[in-house]
């Protein structure tokens, strides 16, 4: 999950961490990389007034390992007929199970922005948070407090969150509400984020709207917002990316609100999933199949210091295959045992956080039942292992 309500950067890049991220990410310890930098224009129409247009890059990066991830993100924005803006963040998690099905998180966020007019915004936040496992979703909350910046000097920011994530039927949905006090300013966004992928094209939606303190100092007064997106690979390394919208006023960066329109070119490496190419790549949730056949159960437990055992009930099955980031996504065939179980020992499987699938019968990659499905980004999705 995000650090915080997902928002929409207009123009942001990020420096040297984020290239060292891109270019020579630690993948010797490391359990998933992934890394994409699209290449396309936007023009936007802000504070209700101003027209612009830009040739844009934005990179990202993804690393996961064990129980940590950081993730990098930016762009670099060449406005038309001059003048130039860059922005981006960094942030990271920390995650640990607590009991069952309930995991704690500790995390942190820094951004900022540069302009060719010399104007800067900065912003810097820690954050906890509680995730507790619902069948193929998740109940969260938490809070943050940090400081931002922008024109007028630093302010004292606080960020409550609360919201749940959720599978319904081949869309995936996330409904989030933040209140946020920025000094005096106090308002709550809430927001719900749609996602639904259809062979190899992925859909997303956001709409969102704001309660609480009105901000015409920032240009706008619009207090609803919402995008559309659609991001269409073409190789498991090349998508074509459409979207346009609406975006709200970011008080804590002293961004006003606007409208978009993006086209761009996404180049991305650590695609390495072998269901790419399927004729639907999306993994179904809850373990049922296309052909009626079901995953019936799924479980596991540790066998010594540091393995864990797999097992999955298909009754009928000629074949069952698990991949994840432990496998660096490559299949590995289960053992057939009696009762219709399939079982198989994964070695060194540390306490942490890992992502995987099964297939049946070669057929489509699935999430397997009683585990948390989570979207990712190259439009499939993967279930959520906690070994504790």
């Amino acid at each position: 999950c995000p650090l915080r309500a997902a928002k929409f950067f207009p123009a942001t890049i990020v420096g040297g961490a984020l290239t060292a991220l891109l270019v020579g990410a630690p993948s010797a310890h490391a359990q998933r990389t992934q890394a994409s930098v699209d290449v396309g224009g936007v023009a936007l129409r802000y504070a209700d007034t101003v027209n612009a247009g830009a040739a844009a890059v934005s990179p990202h990066a993804l690393l996961s390992w064990g129980s940590s991830q950081t993730e990098a993100f930016g762009t670099f924005s060449q406005f038309l007929p001059g003048g130039w803006s860059a922005q981006g963040g960094l942030s990271g998690s920390y995650f640990s199970p607590l009991r069952s099905r309930l995991i704690g998180e500790i995390g942190g966020f820094a951004g900022g922005s540069t302009h060719n007019n010399g104007a800067r915004t900065g912003e810097i936040l820690g954050n906890l948070r509680l995730h507790y496992e619902v069948g193929t979703g998740e109940i969260f909350g938490g809070a943050g407090a940090g400081k931002t910046s922008f024109g007028n000097g630093s302010q004292s920011i606080f960020i409550g969150e609360m919201g749940l994530s959720t599978r319904l039927g081949e869309i995936d949905a996330t409904l989030t509400a933040s209140p946020i006090a920025v000094d005096s300013i106090r308002y709550t966004d809430t927001q719900l984020a749609l996602s639904w992928t259809r062979r190899s094209i992925v859909f997303d939606a956001l709409f969102g709207f704001r309660l609480g303190d009105q901000l015409t100092d920032l240009g706008a007064t619009a207090r609803t917002w919402g995008s559309l997106s659609a991001i269409a690979w073409l190789t498991p390394h090349i998508a074509g990316v459409l979207s346009g919208g609406t975006y709200p006023i970011d008080p804590t960066q002293g961004f006003p609100g606007g409208r978009f329109l993006s086209a761009s070119i996404r180049l991305a490496r650590g695609n390495d999933r072998p269901d790419f190419e399927v004729k639907d790549p999306g993994p179904l949730a809850g373990g049922t199949l296309d052909n009626g056949t079901a995953i019936e159960q799924f479980a596991w437990e540790k066998s010594g210091a540091a393995d864990v055992i797999l097992r999955a009930l298909v009754p009928g099955a000629q074949s069952v295959d698990v991949t994840g980031d432990f496998t660096k996504w490559s299949p590995l065939q289960l053992s057939r045992e009696n009762g219709g179980w399939w079982t198989i020992t994964l070695p060194s499987l540390f306490p942490g956080k890992y992502q995987l699938n099964l297939r049946v019968n070669g057929g489509n990659w699935i999430v397997p039942p009683g585990l948390l499905s989570m979207a990712d980004e190259f439009g499939g999705a993967v279930g959520l292992l906690v070994v504790e």
